[in-house]
């Protein structure tokens, strides 16, 4: 690993321990084996740096997107969602501290929200693409059902480690609800 991708792998470690003021040169430089120099001599200055460690961190695992041509509904969305809450699940401490400093950093927005638009945009086309093919009914907002998906998804993956009793179901078993419920609110048979 060179370097900078070690700055960056420790600063986004440490932002999501610390946050913005709690990530210092001197901490990152400590935790990453170089003096404070390295530091401004790779990326000019400390918000530089963070800025990029947590655009690399958001976007460091896409998720693949859904069929061009739904077949099977009920798995596909399934392996989707579990994939996309596996990605939240991963970025959970960086993306925490964005959502607690986004009104004094509101230019963190569009990284933090990168992921989950293209997502909804995907289930969006997808579903739209599934209606017309007649695999779900014609009744039903595709976008709201998209909405409810993705902030399910969301809301599990970012408290399942803090609030244990609150999530007595294994992730696969929860998606699997989540998805179910969506289905069935389009009008979709259960043999999707």
């Amino acid at each position: 690993m060179s370097t900078r991708e070690s700055l960056l792998d420790v600063t986004a470690r440490l932002y999501a321990e610390h946050g913005w003021r709690g990530t210092t040169t001197r901490r990152i430089a400590e935790a990453a084996g170089v003096n404070e120099v390295t530091i401004f001599r790779q990326f000019g200055s400390k918000e530089a740096l963070l800025l990029e460690a947590i655009h690399a961190t958001s976007s460091d695992t896409p998720v693949s997107p859904l069929p061009a041509e739904p077949r099977l509904l009920r798995a596909e969305l399934t392996a989707w969602a579990l994939a996309q809450h596996a990605s939240i699940s991963a970025r959970r401490g960086v993306m925490r501290s964005c959502l607690a400093e986004l009104d004094e950093r509101p230019e963190l927005a569009p990284t933090l929200c990168e992921g989950g638009v293209a997502a909804f945009a995907d289930g969006t086309r997808y579903l739209t693409v599934a209606r017309t093919a007649g695999l779900i009914g014609t009744r039903g907002s595709i976008e709201a059902a998209m909405v409810m998906l993705m902030n399910a998804v969301f809301m599990d993956a970012m408290t399942r480690d803090i609030m244990p009793p609150h999530h007595p179901l294994t992730v696969p078993e929860v998606i699997e609800m989540f998805v179910d419920l969506i289905l069935r609110a389009l009008g979709a048979p259960e043999s999707t």
